[in-house]
Order: C-alpha cells, then structure tokens, then sequence
C-alpha cells in the first residue's frame, strides 16, 4: 500500500527548490547573458509560496486555531524585518552614491516598498521591468514582495469562507480562478506586457497554482505510480526555463511551464528515496534556500548601489566584489533579522513601531530638498521646441518635471510659422523661408531631429536656402506609404498621425526638395523594413537623403545633463577644460547605427553623415567642453553640442545642394 505523506511535516527538498529558485535571480540580475531566463525564479517562489502559506491556513483552520489577526502578525514577523532593514540601509548609502532626483525618487520608493505597493509603483513609474529606468532602481526587486503580501491579504478572507459555506467546492473554485486569472494573463502577455508583469491580476494564478496544489493535497494526496519521474520532469523543465525563456521583448505566455514545474517538483519530490528529493536535500542546498530570501532582498540594492559607486569614479564595474558583499548581508539578515523575529511574538510591537519610523524616513528622503550647483557652467541651451510642429507642447519633450529645469529652452516666437492645431499640418510645418517659397531641405524625425534645428536653420540661413521642418518629438519618424491608418501614439490620436503622415507625403510630392535630411533616434528606429517605404519613396521623387548619425548615448538615462555632470564633479578648470563620462555602447544603439549603415549602402541616393568622431575618445564620451554641457540628457545634445557637427553637416548639405 502506498504511503500518504504528511505535506505539514518540514520538507528540506522545498527549501532546496528555494535556492534552485533565488540563484537564478541573482545571476540574472548580475548579467549572465548565458541565463536569459534567470528572472524565472521568482515565478517559482510563488508557486512555493501559495503551497505553504495556503497549507498553514487549511491546517489550522481544520485544528480550529486560525486567527485572521495571527495570520497576518505571522507575515509581518515573517517579512517586514529583513524588508525595513534593507530600506534603511539602502537610505542611508543611497543618500552617499546617488544623485539628488534620484534621492528622492528613492525614498517615494521606499514608502511603496514598506506599504507593499512597490508592484503598482514601479509599473506605473518605471514601466519596462528591463527598461533602464527600473533597473536603475534599487528597490525593483520589491515589486514581487508586494505582489505576494496583496495576495496574502485576500487569500485567507476566501478561503475561510469557502470553507466555511462551500467546503467541498474549495478545489473547483481555485480552479476557476487560476483559470480566469490565467487567461488574463495571456490576455495582457500580448496587450499589456508591462501591467502583465507587475499586478496582482495577471500573477494571481502563479500564486493560485501553489494554493491548489495545497487544496488538492490536504486531504487527499494524489496517488501516482511514477511519481520521482514527474518530479524529475518538473525540475528538468524549469531548468530549461531558465535558459531558452527569455523576457525581453514582453513577458512570455510560456512562464506557464516553469510554473506548473515547479508545482510538479513540491507535489512529487517528498519522497526521500527520490533522486530530485536527494539532491534538493544536500545540506549547503538547503542551507542557500534558507537564506534565500535574505538573499533576494539584498543582492538587487547592492548591485545597483555598487554599480552607481563605480560609475561615479568613472571606473568600470567589477561584479566580482559585489559577491561576498552579497553573501555577508545575506547571512548576517537571516541568523540576526529573519531566525530571532519570525516567530518570537514579543518582537511583532517593535517592529511596528519601527516600520511607521521607517515610513517617516523615506517620506523625509523622498521631500528632502537635493540641488545641484551649475553655475560654473555656461547656460545649457535646447531650441528643439521652436520647430516642433506638435499642436501642444506642453513640457519641452514630454520629460518628468525636473528633467529640463534649468536648462534655457527657447520657446516658439513670430518669427516661425508655428500652429497649435491640426491646420498645421496641411501647411507643410515649420519654414523657414530663407530663400525660395519651396523649401530646398526639408527636416524629418523626431526630437533628434529638433536638436540638430537651430545648426540646420542657421546653416540654411548662411547658404541662402529655405528649410521646412516636418518633425516631432515623439512621433515615429517611418510609416508606411501609402499612408494607411495606425495605432495612436503619445503625441497624436489616429486621425492625427494619419493627417500628419499624409501632409508629409504630399508637400514632400509637392515640393521634391533636392535634400531630405532625416536624424532619429536610431536606437528606437533599427528595423530596416520598417524604415524602407519612407527611403524607397524618397528617392522616387529625386531626393537626396542624408542621415545624420546619433551621437553616443551617456551613461546615466534620462537625467538631467548639467546637474548630473555636476553631482559627478566634472567642473571646468584651467588644467582640464575637457571633460569626459564613461561610454557604454548599449545595444539598441549598436542595432540602430548597423541599420542606417544597411540602408545607406543599399541605396544610392543616401548617405550617412557621421557624429560620433566627435565626441568619443576610446571608451569614453566628451560631455563638458571648456564651460559648456553638451547634452541636456543622455541622448539629446544641447545647442552646444550640436554646434560641433554645424561644419560637417552643412558641408555635406552643400555637396548635394
């Protein structure tokens, strides 16, 4: 006769599955490119997690000793000491390593972190869980505490009514939620990637596959005949997981295998002759996934607030020292946090006390007032919204508050012919009439596009050409031809982009302007397909198309440049009137730049002026010159920097004039 398990014993193998879940996330976030799939491991710590938490309340509900109030004491103990800690710390050295915005950036974080928010917090804020704005978040890591502790919070509340009224049907209506919960899931994988990832809707069924499990097995564990090959199917499959699931380009709807993997590993490997059971029982094994929530909690702000250190001092990161680092935090949280506070009932009023003296902190972080001297600068100029011909700019380039303040942004004046509605699109954008009513040049893209403006309007102007600019910051500079209706963007509604598009093409058809000059950023713009219909009709018309390169992206995102390059120190002096930040080439742009190259071999009538030459010295990108900041942000050149290239482009307009 079989022998039925106690699933309410202690199961080392569990424990054993908690490292084989938390060493993956920690390679992931160290950059092993080898494990693409490492952020899996999450998803398998919430499969363990619905298992045991839903398993204690079937078990005490049953032995009559549940307690609303004790259930959710328990997850405090359980949860917020090593998280107020970790908040604390990453306070305090954050307030050392860290820019002035991005301080209190991280004390709103803080604030989500403790009140278990951070999931909806960084969705709405950060967005792309591999965008760099999330990644250069400290605190990112919390989102999936927070996805847990709002599970947590209706989970006891249903199942005690279920089985209270509906004690045969507690199997069934899981079931039926981590259906729906699925299907959504599904739903927003191809809709609504970054939501997906973040709420509680679409990860309630990962949580709910391990609550199942639980419901199922309580009291009548499933008999099978091949049980270690099941376990040993699951665990194959979420390894694999790791290295062919990749999350890239969306959150995939294939998380499915690694989750009911794992679901197979808890309800299979309990038997201790059972080869999975053995070597998720090792004792260094075991020991990891012990701390393998100390772990989770730590390893993401070392990284980051190590790498921000290095990044600092201009130096490169070595990962390397962020391991024993890593590994000491871990173990000194888990023996002097985790183990005295988690079931030591005294400990539940300090806590608290401490939790709401936390909030306060990071509600004082998040106020506190961090500027950045930038007076030893000259004034960073941006002129981009002169020639914007968007019907509103509300906030010069779309940026968070802050990220253009002080910088003098010239606003439009009567000297351009600039529109707030859709009328201005039918008169063919911006002119400038410096010569005949036909624009000889004519200026396509987007904000890249509007930093270079003012260089091309004056060169314009010294040729005795006339220019028109047909661009706008953050609308896609290629579209298909003929025009056709598209999705909405940010900047215009479908009608408006249609009308946009379709303006173009017609005073493009119109005026046949010897020089097309097109300058986007191509680290958004590097599928050649994509780009082919707008190039191949230009040429049609007898056009000379010039791209203009995209100058090297620096290395901090979307900051503002002048504070930033202060907060790092690099101020003018007569011994150094050049200034350099280190230069990581990132990928999107590597694909952009192959891409324009691609078109500009292809086709004859095209050609590419470059920029970068300019600023780069090997590894590194010229970011002050003399008194002068050449960018306002990462990607965007201030007047100042555009002016370095003026000679270059203009020289190449003229050939071709």
């Amino acid at each position: 006769m079989e022998k039925v398990l106690n699933f309410r014993a202690y199961r080392p193998e569990i424990d054993g599955l908690r490292a084989l879940a938390v060493i993956p996330v920690i390679l992931f976030h160290m950059g092993a490119d080898w494990l693409p799939g490492g952020y899996i491991g999450v998803d398998v710590f919430f499969v363990i997690s619905g298992f045991l938490i839903t398993l204690i309340i079937l078990d005490e509900y049953k032995r009559d000793t549940f307690s609303f109030a004790n259930f959710w004491l328990r997850r405090v103990r359980r949860i917020l000491p090593v998280v107020i800690a970790m908040v604390l710390v990453t306070l305090v050295v954050g307030n050392v390593v860290l820019y002035g915005p991005d301080i209190n950036n991280l004390g709103n974080q803080g604030i989500a972190s403790l009140l278990s928010f951070a999931n909806i917090s960084h969705w709405l804020l950060a967005g792309d869980y591999w965008g760099q704005t999330a990644e250069s978040s400290p605190f990112l890591h919390t989102w999936s505490l927070s996805v847990e502790e709002q599970f947590y919070l209706f989970l006891p509340l249903l199942l005690v009514v279920l089985l209270k009224y509906l004690h045969k049907q507690v199997v069934f209506t899981f079931s039926v939620l981590v259906f729906l919960s699925m299907l959504l899931f599904f739903y927003g994988t191809q809709y609504y990637s970054s939501a997906t990832f973040y709420l509680l809707p679409t990860r309630a069924w990962e949580l709910g596959t391990g609550a199942l499990l639980a419901a199922t097995y309580f009291n009548n564990p499933l008999r099978f005949e091949n049980k270690q090959f099941l376990a040993i199917i699951g665990f194959v499959a979420v390894v694999l997981s790791y290295f062919f699931i990749s999350g890239e380009n969306g959150i995939s709807a294939f998380l499915v295998i690694p989750v009911f993997s794992a679901a197979l590993i808890i309800a299979f490997s309990a038997e201790h002759d059972g080869v999975i059971n053995r070597f998720l029982s090792i004792s260094p094994i075991i020991y990891v996934g012990k701390i393998s929530y100390s772990l989770y909690i730590w390893h993401w702000p070392v990284l980051v607030l190590l790498k921000q250190w290095y990044l600092n001092r201009g130096m490169e990161f070595n990962i390397l020292v962020s391991i024993p680092i890593i590994l000491v935090a871990s173990v000194l949280s888990y023996h002097f946090i985790e183990v005295p506070t988690r079931r030591n009932v005294k400990f539940t009023p300090y806590i608290l006390y401490i939790f709401i003296a936390s909030i306060a902190i990071s509600y004082i972080v998040k106020n506190k007032d961090h500027t950045e001297d930038t007076s030893f600068y000259n004034a960073t100029e941006w002129h981009g919204d002169l020639y914007d011909v968007r019907p509103m700019i509300k906030d010069p380039l779309e940026r968070p508050k802050g990220r253009m303040q002080g910088i003098v942004v010239i606003t439009k004046n009567q000297e351009i012919e600039a529109y707030s509605d859709l009328e201005a699109y039918y008169k063919g954008g911006i002119r400038r009439l410096h010569g005949t009513k036909t624009p000889d040049i004519v200026v396509l893209g987007d904000s890249h596009a509007l930093m270079w403006a003012k260089v091309l309007d004056d060169g314009a102007k010294e040729l005795g050409k006339s220019i028109s600019f047909y661009s706008a910051a953050g609308q896609p500079t290629f579209f298909e031809i003929p025009v056709k209706k598209s999705n909405p963007t940010s900047i215009f509604s479908s009608d408006e982009r249609y009308a946009f598009e379709s303006a173009k093409v017609s005073f493009l058809e119109k005026w046949k302007p010897k020089v097309v000059v097109i300058s986007t950023r191509w680290s958004d713009n590097n599928d050649v397909q994509e780009m082919e219909d707008l190039i191949q009709y230009l040429g049609s018309i007898g056009t000379k198309v010039l791209f203009i390169e995209q100058p090297p992206e620096l290395f901090f995102g979307e900051k503002n440049a002048p504070k930033y390059l202060s907060f790092l120190g690099l101020v003018p002096s007569p011994k150094n009137t050049k200034h350099y930040v280190p230069y990581i080439p990132l990928e999107a742009y590597q694909k952009g730049l192959e891409a324009v190259k691609f078109i500009t071999k292809k086709y004859d009538f095209c050609q590419l002026i470059t920029t970068s030459d300019l600023f780069l010295n090997n590894d590194r990108v010229l970011a002050v010159d003399a008194k002068d900041v050449l960018y306002v942000d990462d990607d965007h050149l201030s007047q100042q920097g555009a002016l370095k290239a003026k000679a270059r482009i203009m020289e190449s307009i003229q050939e071709h004039l």
